[in-house]
């Protein structure tokens, strides 16, 4: 494990160097040191880079946004998630800049796809991951570069915009790229099995394919508003050929040695979110997250709205979600700043939990970080069952959503053991309460999404915001005192795009993320 992130590192050095999805002069692929690496040499520092900074980036304006997150007390904010002063300055970095960087990666490995012919498998690996980063942008942007990004080694420095419906047609196409490359290396000899260096699944190709249909169906289900005569034939079509096909089934973990030891090492959420070995404080800023006000209410049983109703049902999930304030969950209203202590993140979501205080710390360093929850995998199922696109039992998909979370919740990391948390309790319960249950739900979409955002929170937050904005559920009340009258569709483009490609980039006003128009991402549409 040393030795993987020893390559980690010097990847991530090299990698570091190139900018936006112009990708500048400093493109990696440009690098001669890069140059002399083969694609196992690449990968590892790809994918860590990538998938940290959906926990950094992504995770993080996901659970502001679905209010699963609030502020703890003492700290003052000017969040854009809360007060929804939205600017070319806000969440952008992570989410466009940085994160195509990390895309960058992924294509600097495909450029090199002729170089070195018997690495079929890290290519499909590589196409895999650039669509997880591509559907990502394409969710919460809209139109990006596509065809031409990436290619400033060919002169191409002021990328075109592509319209986000024929990127969605293009990522899915490289999907059936990089399942074909599966198929083709399969059993033969002549091509090189990934090992190690893929600190996602060890080389393990077929689920890497199961990871592949998966994240096609999150994909497809994303579209499930438009009435576009064209992507509903694509859509059909698609969707009739993965029927049948085998998805994830388990928590999605990636760990190529995280220590404690060496700073930058450690496991992403708690190096987000954790705490100093002698807990005197916070290792970032983004600790002053707390338990919002809507969860909270949600997981105490304290909720009765018309589309989703939890009074008198006490989630066994809480204690591990947040530390209780006497005996319960005590949320921040999101936009608003109080003394009274709020409930934090558990010690379970950031993994500082243990015996004593070297445990504490080692746990938290050294545990497993998720690219996937098994839990999304079944909801996806769930949903897709429910809309007619794929054949199966929905209710049952559903539960084993709620089951999958369950065991995620009961499962101890390091040398710390947990009690486990018994979900079919929880299911027979919840079969009566409106949002929560499948009985009592007549949208069953309502149930879905609304025990996807629950057992997704704080983990891949994104997902259940992109859910929200499509669906409408969970039904996520706006913050305090916010004059907008609805969450916005999108964010406006980095500042850095607008200084380096002024030409191509469009345009969008603060207005325009608050309503359906043409700057809208197609699958809102």
């Amino acid at each position: 494990m040393k030795k993987i992130f020893l390559l980690i590192f010097l990847a991530s050095t090299l990698f570091s160097c190139s900018d936006y999805l112009d990708s500048p002069t400093e493109d990696f692929a440009n690098n001669p040191v890069s140059g002399a690496l083969n694609p196992a040499q690449k990968l590892a520092g790809a994918q860590l880079n990538l998938l940290n900074n959906e926990i950094f980036s992504y995770n993080t304006f996901g659970n502001r946004m679905t209010y699963v997150w609030g502020l703890n007390s003492g700290f003052t904010s000017n969040d854009a998630a809360y007060n929804f002063n939205f600017t070319a300055d806000t969440y952008t970095s992570g989410t466009w800049s940085t994160h195509a960087l990390y895309i960058d990666n992924f294509q600097d490995i495909l450029d090199t796809e002729a170089t070195f012919p018997t690495y079929k498998n890290h290519m499909a690996i590589s196409k895999i991951m650039k669509v997880q980063g591509m559907e990502k942008i394409i969710a919460l942007f809209g139109d990006a570069p596509y065809s031409e990004a990436f290619k400033s080694k060919e002169g191409i420095l002021t990328p075109k915009f592509d319209d986000d419906k024929q990127i969605y047609i293009d990522i899915l196409n490289l999907l059936d790229e990089a399942r074909q490359d599966i198929a083709d290396a399969s059993g033969d000899a002549t091509f090189v099995v990934p090992g190690a260096e893929d600190i996602v699944f060890e080389g393990d190709m077929d689920r890497w394919n199961n990871y592949a249909n998966t994240l096609e169906l999150r994909i497809l289900l994303r579209l499930s508003k438009t009435t576009d005569a064209d992507m509903v034939t694509l859509r059909t079509n698609r969707f009739a050929a993965l029927d049948g096909a085998t998805f994830v089934s388990e928590d999605v973990a990636y760990n190529p040695g995280f220590t404690g030891a060496t700073a930058g090492q450690s496991n992403p959420m708690f190096r987000q979110f954790g705490v100093n070995t002698t807990e005197t404080a916070w290792l970032s800023g983004n600790r002053a997250n707390a338990a919002g006000d809507f969860i909270a209410k949600v997981v105490n049983g304290q909720l009765a709205t018309t589309n989703l109703t939890t009074t008198g049902l006490v989630d066994p999930r809480r204690a591990r979600m947040f530390s209780l304030v006497s005996g319960s969950v005590s949320g921040a209203l999101q936009n608003t700043e109080t003394t009274v202590a709020k409930s934090r993140l558990h010690n379970f979501v950031h993994g500082y939990w243990g015996a004593a205080t070297s445990d504490w710390y080692k746990n938290g360093t050294e545990r497993d970080a998720y690219a996937m929850l098994a839990a999304e995998s079944y909801f996806l199922q769930a949903e897709a069952i429910q809309r007619g696109y794929l054949t199966g039992d929905a209710r049952t998909m559903f539960n084993n959503g709620i089951t999958a979370s369950f065991a995620f919740y009961s499962t101890g990391f390091g040398d710390f053991t947990i009690s486990a948390l018994n979900p079919n309790t929880y299911i027979t319960n919840i079969d009566s309460k409106v949002g929560l249950g499948w009985t009592a739900t007549s949208d069953k979409i309502n149930c879905i999404m609304t025990q996807k955002w629950l057992a997704l929170a704080q983990w891949t937050g994104i997902e259940p915001y992109f859910d929200y904005l499509r669906t409408g559920y969970p039904n996520v009340p706006l913050p305090e005192g916010v004059s907008r009258t609805t969450r916005p569709n999108r964010l406006i483009y980095d500042q850095s795009e607008y200084s380096a490609n002024p030409t191509n980039v469009p345009i969008v006003t603060v207005d325009e993320l608050f309503s359906v128009n043409a700057k809208t991402p197609f699958y809102l549409q």
